[in-house]
């Protein structure tokens, strides 16, 4: 979901929103929304299965790491991604090998287009993996440029490191571009604007056509809710409008934040996270940053998760813990304290916001805070040390004593029937999500992306920064396979998660082809569908029937469709 820092740079995103030629402000009231909520499913829960193994996400072999500074095709994003249109500005960012003795703010980038340089950066940002990256932000203009374009991407283009770059041959990479004319730009990106609306607690941000627009009154509604319940947990109150951007894509697993907050917000969300949930924590990440602007991750986190009563849904993180114990697939907290990002997304937030709960719950929020708020890293200390250090202070106790008791505690309490089963089919999931977004989104994968400053985007670039992505028969057939082993998921059918998520991996180890039965089934759907003008947005599937849910052409009006087999096809029957 989303989210959260690792660096300086999301830390210090600017509050300071003004408004540029594409924002419209709307007072509340005032806007119209065509509101379809999509059904509920109801399903009879499957046998729950003999505790399964969680599968490890299936990668490429990867190729062998060259011994000195280098780059390669892959190390390259452009935004707006997949496809730049003539008009677009262009942000490029260059993620090389940097060997452990260079200083990546050493290491300069120079991009040049046709022969023209367009901009220079040094690798001084770094990802949430922790790895430095180069970024030119809007650095190339593509009015009346439509056609093929020859790239470079140049390192250390004067040759003044020595120690750590002896082969300067794989220090550049060329490749052609290809800018689409502006008249092929897709329906739902033409002739969009920010549209603004205040509430008492927010200013809500939505381009037009989006799902976000056509239910911008709910989700007024829903971001109040959501403000108030970060701010009565956390007994603080924003000091200033909170700015929400709600975008049509998935970026990471739904969410992240600075000091302004960005939530993904489509029909075909197939992060398959609860809206209020997401929307809780990352209110409580703008929110603590006032009386805890340096905190350590791993608390700010475990923080966001306890304040929201959950991650991505409703649930009992003490017992998600426990789970973890039993599983064998706990981290401990030395390594996943320094390191936290890179550590499997779901285990490490659990364990962070079971092991918040754990204080809190025994010496009480008051103490917490005080704690939260004290415990910060520098450069002469690493976030465990620093932890133990304040846990020392504040609860008399080290790190390795208050882990300890924290382990006793999730050992001894009763365990869920369900819990092991529904943890490692959640770790599933995930693993498989994420497995989709580095083949086929992977400006959408959240070590890697691009997190953008908003408003910055606003004032600089275009909505197609924040909303563009991937929409390619194979992205949406495999997005909407993604959704429904989620839904699956949330109503306790693990087996059929199982059985779709295995599907999604057998296309995804296969370089994108349909040859599992169901997948194939889910990508005639898709077919059919758009062969009648619609964007496939949801597909319930069972047996013989499925029931989609798609848009039509420009509109965002969700309708929905009911198909049969007959025979070896689907047919649509409304």
């Amino acid at each position: 979901m989303s989210t959260l820092s690792r660096c300086a740079f999301l830390l210090i995103l600017s509050l300071i929103v003004t408004g540029c030629d594409l924002a419209t402000d709307v007072p509340i009231g005032t806007v119209t929304a065509v509101f379809s909520p999509l059904p509920t499913p109801v399903y009879t829960p499957t046998a729950i299965m003999p505790s399964p193994t969680p599968l490890s996400t299936p990668t490429a072999t990867p190729s062998p790491v060259p011994p000195d500074l280098s780059i390669a095709s892959n190390n390259l994003l452009l935004y707006p991604a997949p496809q730049i249109y003539a008009g677009d500005k262009v942000t490029f960012q260059i993620m090389p090998f940097v060997p452990s003795q260079i200083n990546p703010n050493d290491v300069t980038v120079t991009v040049i287009v046709d022969g023209q340089t367009v901009g220079e950066a040094v690798l001084n940002e770094s990802n949430l993996a922790g790895d430095a990256f180069g970024l030119l932000k809007w650095a190339w203009d593509t009015a009346n440029l439509a056609g093929e374009h020859q790239l470079r991407v140049i390192l250390d283009r004067n040759d003044t490191i020595q120690v750590g770059d002896e082969n300067a041959g794989n220090n550049q990479i060329s490749l052609p571009i290809i800018v689409y004319d502006r008249a092929l730009l897709p329906e739902t990106e033409t002739d969009v604007v920010w549209v603004t609306a205040a509430t008492d607690c927010c200013r809500v941000h939505v381009v037009s056509g989006t799902a976000a627009y056509r239910d911008l009154p709910q989700l007024l509604t829903a971001v109040e809710t959501a403000v108030q319940q970060a701010a009565d947990r956390l007994d603080e109150s924003p000091q200033q409008p909170i700015e929400i951007y709600f975008i049509d894509r998935v970026i990471g697993q739904g969410g992240y934040a600075g000091s302004e907050l960005v939530v993904s917000y489509l029909d075909r969300d197939y992060a398959g996270i609860d809206l209020h949930q997401v929307l809780v924590h990352e209110t409580v990440h703008i929110i603590d940053r006032q009386f805890a602007p340096q905190r350590i991750s791993f608390l700010a986190e475990g923080l966001a998760v306890w304040a929201s009563g959950g991650h991505y849904k409703l649930d009992d993180s003490d017992q998600q813990a426990a789970a973890l114990l039993e599983s064998g697939l706990y981290v401990p907290l030395v390594e996943l304290v320094n390191d936290f990002y890179p550590v499997q997304h779901e285990i490490g937030y659990l364990e962070a916001a079971s092991f918040v709960n754990y204080l809190i719950d025994a010496h009480g929020w008051s103490r917490f805070r005080d704690f939260y708020s004290a415990a910060t890293v520098d450069d002469d200390v690493m976030p465990a040390e620093a932890l133990d250090i304040n846990l020392q202070i504040y609860y008399n106790k080290t790190l390795a004593d208050m882990e300890a008791g924290w382990l006793a505690y999730l050992d001894e309490m009763g365990r869920r029937e369900t819990a092991v089963t529904d943890l490692q089919t959640t770790l599933f999931q995930y693993n498989t999500m994420r497995h989709y977004q580095r083949l086929y989104d992977p400006t959408a994968y959240f070590l890697n992306a691009w997190l953008p400053y908003p408003n910055e985007v606003r004032q600089n670039g275009s909505p197609a920064d924040l909303t563009r992505h991937p929409e390619s028969e194979t992205n949406i057939t495999l997005e909407v396979m993604l959704q429904a082993a989620s839904e699956e998921l949330q109503a306790g059918n693990y087996n059929r998660t199982h059985a779709i998520l295995d599907s999604v991996e057998r296309v995804l180890n296969n370089d994108g082809l349909f040859q599992d039965p169901l997948a194939l089934s889910y990508k005639n759907i898709v077919n059919l569908v758009t062969a009648n003008d619609y964007q496939v947005q949801r597909i319930n599937l069972s047996g013989d029937r499925a029931v989609v849910w798609g848009t039509y052409a420009h509109n965002n009006t969700l309708t929905k469709l009911t198909l049969t087999l007959d025979g070896q096809g689907w047919v649509l029957t409304n």
